[in-house]
């Protein structure tokens, strides 16, 4: 995609329209839906979300949701507002496995599971008190 002036590829809203799209109460769930398209596939998941939240685009999503899983990445499943502890233990195993920790620590906290998440704590603060 060929970028605007603005920066942003042609098609996308540069920051100060999504803002106002954002905030326009009247906007369509489909408009959401084809601007939260055009976010993901461009790999920008929280400009998605937003798009995906303000039209109650569930398929969109899910499909951030599993991004999420996949990726490891706790911040995008916070924001989706995921409560399973299971889901959050999934996430955390896929964060270990890709060497995200402080993701991992995060998902396991808010997957309840306080002995997993302080021995991640350990091996992220590991190195620092090898030292003191």
């Amino acid at each position: 995609m060929a970028a605007s002036s603005s920066g942003a590829p042609r098609g996308i809203p540069d920051c100060l329209k999504k803002r106002h799209l954002l905030h326009d109460k009247e906007i369509s769930p489909e408009l959401c839906r084809q601007l939260g398209e055009k976010f993901l596939a461009l790999g920008w998941w929280e400009d998605a979300l937003e798009f995906f939240q303000k039209g109650g685009v569930t398929e969109g999503l899910a499909r951030l949701r599993e991004l999420a899983i996949s990726t490891g990445d706790a911040h995008l499943l916070t924001r989706l507002g995921e409560g399973d502890p299971q889901v959050w233990r999934q996430l955390a195993d896929t964060a270990l496995a890709q060497g995200k920790l402080h993701f991992a620590y995060r998902a396991l906290k808010a997957a309840g599971d306080e002995e997993a998440a302080a021995a991640v704590a350990a091996r992220l603060a590991g190195p620092r008190e090898a030292q003191e």
